[in-house]
């Protein structure tokens, strides 16, 4: 099902210039990192019916994997899709490639596409303002290719979001957090998305909303930084991430990592304690890749005060390490 997906996809890519899609923040998964994606998730085997939610759908590529995903399980029937996506140059295609899973899938499927902005579409429900809707829908997975792409702090989408927005915003979190917001409780949800939300100032009431309404179970690493978007010159650090929704606290996370996104059957493994990865009032995400670096994160994490906080002032920006070699050493 997924090759002539990815088959129309790539038709897609070559017909639009690469700097229309990047006004969009547009870059579209490859086959191979879909399934693994649709992969992540538990789904109990013994339910016949699910709700999916892909918002900034583009192609439908993460939809259709995780549609192929579920016709291996027997006891699910009646799969409800909803996808946002409002690119009107990208809409015939995922109606389009959408039509073509709903024709080869055995189970009953229900398609919604909602031409509309994703965040501004529920604003109002997520800081549960008058207007918004008191029990908005909520879905039992969201599956997500966000569009990557920094906004102005005044731009609509972070002036509806304040909650977790910022300094520099950028819209891949803020459709995060709308698809955590946008889940069931104890629902699942796959991202891939940058890894810059993981340390920094401008990203703190990100992590503090994402990271208290879920709790991440699974994150994965490329090794490679471009060679995870097939077609594309992205060198954005990439990562993906499964979140469950939920305030109990697991106790582990899993990391894994792949050279690129062509060698998931050849992966690292690591089963690391919750509290070394997810750290400190600020929320630090530290993706550590190895037992070396996993033994060097509990030694940090012994000290309780920073440098600041014992009267070493710090600065950074103006050294950089390479070019002054001789001096540091």
């Amino acid at each position: 099902m997924l090759e002539k997906i990815i088959e129309l996809t790539n038709e897609y890519i070559e017909s639009m210039p690469k700097k229309e899609r990047k006004k969009y923040g547009q870059f579209f998964t490859s086959m191979e990192t879909a399934r693994f994606m649709a992969g992540l998730y538990n789904v109990d085997e013994k339910i016949g019916k699910v709700s999916v939610l892909d918002a900034g759908a583009g192609s439908g590529i993460l939809s259709c994997a995780f549609i192929e995903r579920l016709e291996t399980i027997d006891s699910i029937q009646e799969i409800e899709l909803t996808c946002y996506e409002n690119d009107e140059n990208v809409l015939p295609l995922l109606k389009r490639n959408l039509e073509y899973c709903g024709e080869e899938t055995k189970k009953k499927l229900t398609v919604n596409i909602i031409e509309d902005n994703y965040i501004l579409s529920q604003y109002l429900d997520f800081n549960h303002m008058l207007g918004g809707n008191a029990k908005p829908k909520k879905y039992d997975f969201v599956i997500g290719n966000p569009p990557y792409m920094k906004i102005s702090k005044d731009a609509p989408e972070a002036t509806a979001m304040p909650e977790v927005c910022y300094g520099a915003p950028n819209l891949y979190f803020i459709f995060a957090s709308m698809g955590l917001f946008n889940l069931c409780e104890n629902g699942e949800m796959v991202y891939i998305i940058p890894r810059s939300w993981t340390s920094g100032a401008y990203f703190k009431r990100f992590r503090e909303y994402f990271l208290t309404e879920g709790k991440l179970e699974h994150i994965h690493l490329f090794v490679s930084r471009n060679k995870v978007f097939d077609k594309e010159s992205v060198l954005q650090e990439t990562i993906i991430i499964k979140v469950r929704k939920t305030s109990e606290k697991p106790e582990t996370v899993t990391i894994t990592s792949s050279k690129s996104n062509s060698d998931f059957g050849e992966l690292t493994s690591l089963t690391v304690p919750y509290d070394l990865i997810v750290a400190g009032s600020d929320y630090y995400v530290y993706l550590v890749t190895d037992e070396n670096k996993v033994e060097v994160l509990k030694k940090l994490h012994k000290f309780n005060k920073t440098l600041p906080a014992i009267g070493v002032k710090m600065k950074t920006g103006l050294t950089v390490d390479f070019r002054n070699r001789d001096i540091l050493r």
